[in-house]
């Protein structure tokens, strides 16, 4: 298994001999990659490839010449997964669901065509921003040394930054909104910073020193879940201490009824990295409890054969395509597991007791430092703590730790956002 921290380590290390230039930021990201996977693949060129790249990029560009006549100044990044019928990540809904994509060119990020097919007759304004950053890419090169390939991949990141500030000064963008992305953000912050746009950020994942997409720039605007994420993404980057910062609340969900007093039903939250064997074989023992209910929620970006069939061949329930409210409106679970994802912050939402296995693997080991999840060293320990009363205190003490007592209101976010974007409806 991986250890972020000694691979951080090795990135400061080549980060102060090498690229200590701050031109360099907008691509960090990559350098970070290369050094956790150094299998990492680099691009394979294909002719339905090329063509279905060609075809978004002119959609793009007849959009680019559209939203000039029609003088849009707002600008939108946001993400669709393949297999999602072209609809944005279900993360963004907490800002996106109000907001007037008419009135704003939509930079879409979608690794399918058809999906992105879908997006651009399901959104207006919708340019593609995978179609830039294919020809941005270099077509014939070879793999060479770690350094060397970051220098690659970090010449097509500064011709996709060239490529967004062109675009936003050919418009004369005034305001940018996004989810952060840490793959491409600190590219459009950088463009937005020096053309002077207002930057606009949301959250939708939890904030580490191991994500090193947010430790560089900043929005000018930023909106959190709660408190607690609000101290984690100054932790990692101290500049947002001179930012704004607006707390959206928790969003209350809706869970199961049915509550089963003879079974205890674990949801097991699987993520990537994971050493299958151990992980494997401790989902084996739980399934042979006759007091466990196992289920695995894997991720449905990915196509994981290797754990799909592990699953049906041992007969353990699991969910792909499902989100986290879906699979809890169908299921009561107690617990929910996880090895690396900070999914499990979730739990509480679902009235869930978070159970993190401890591992080789440190990236989310600050969860146990903050005392926001029960640590889980093997079986034994599972069926220990599951078999223990259910402890309301605890359940509640975590849950105000990380949620804190604000609720999510979706017209505060649109009463925060107006003040700034015409692009917002008023349903007052």
């Amino acid at each position: 298994m991986i250890i972020h921290k000694k691979i951080l380590n090795q990135f400061y290390k080549i980060e102060k001999k090498y690229f200590r230039d701050s031109s360099y930021n907008i691509s960090k990201n990559y350098l970070h990659i290369l050094l956790l996977n150094k299998n990492f693949n680099f691009r394979k060129i294909s002719f339905l490839g090329f063509v279905f790249n060609i075809v978004l990029l002119l959609l793009s560009f007849n959009t680019i010449l559209f939203c000039k006549i029609k003088r849009i100044k707002h600008a939108n990044y946001f993400i669709v997964h393949k297999g999602q019928k072209g609809k944005f990540d279900f993360r963004s809904n907490y800002i996106l669901e109000n907001y007037e994509f008419k009135k704003s060119l939509n930079i879409i990020r979608c690794s399918s065509f058809l999906d992105s097919l879908k997006a651009y007759f399901i959104y207006p304004n919708v340019i593609f921003y995978l179609s830039f950053d294919y020809f941005n890419n270099y077509f014939f090169y070879k793999k060479s040394s770690l350094i060397d390939n970051y220098k690659i991949l970090h010449e097509k990141e500064k011709k996709n930054f060239q490529t967004i500030k062109k675009i936003f000064k050919f418009l004369k963008i005034e305001k940018f909104l996004s989810i952060d992305d840490q793959r491409v953000i600190q590219s459009f912050l950088k463009a937005c910073y020096e053309l002077n746009i207002e930057t606009f950020g949301y959250m939708h994942y939890k904030f580490s020193k191991y994500v090193i997409g947010i430790k560089y720039l900043c929005f000018d605007n930023f909106i959190v879940w709660s408190n607690y994420f609000k101290n984690k993404l100054i932790e990692v980057n101290k500049d947002y201490i001179r930012k704004k910062i607006f707390i959206s609340g928790y969003p209350q969900k809706k869970i199961s009824k049915k509550i089963n007093k003879d079974v205890i039903n674990i949801l097991y939250l699987f993520d990537l990295d994971l050493n299958f064997k151990i992980v494997s074989n401790l989902l084996k023992r739980l399934n042979k409890s006759k007091k466990i209910n196992i289920y695995v929620k894997l991720k449905p970006q990915r196509i994981e054969t290797k754990w799909d069939n592990f699953c049906k061949k041992e007969n353990i329930r699991y969910f792909k395509f499902q989100n986290l409210d879906q699979i809890n409106k169908e299921i009561r679970f107690n617990y929910f597991i996880a090895t690396i994802s900070t999914a499990i912050l979730e739990s509480t939402l679902y009235k869930a007791i978070p159970l993190k296995l401890h591992s080789s693997n440190d990236f989310a080991d600050d969860l146990f430092q903050d005392k926001v999840v029960f640590k889980v060293n093997n079986f034994k320990d599972i069926t220990k703590i599951s078999q223990s009363k259910f402890v309301k205190k605890d359940l509640n003490r975590i849950f105000r730790k990380v949620w804190g007592l604000k609720k999510y209101n979706s017209n505060n976010i649109k009463k925060y956002l107006s003040n700034y974007f015409y692009s917002i409806k008023s349903r007052i």
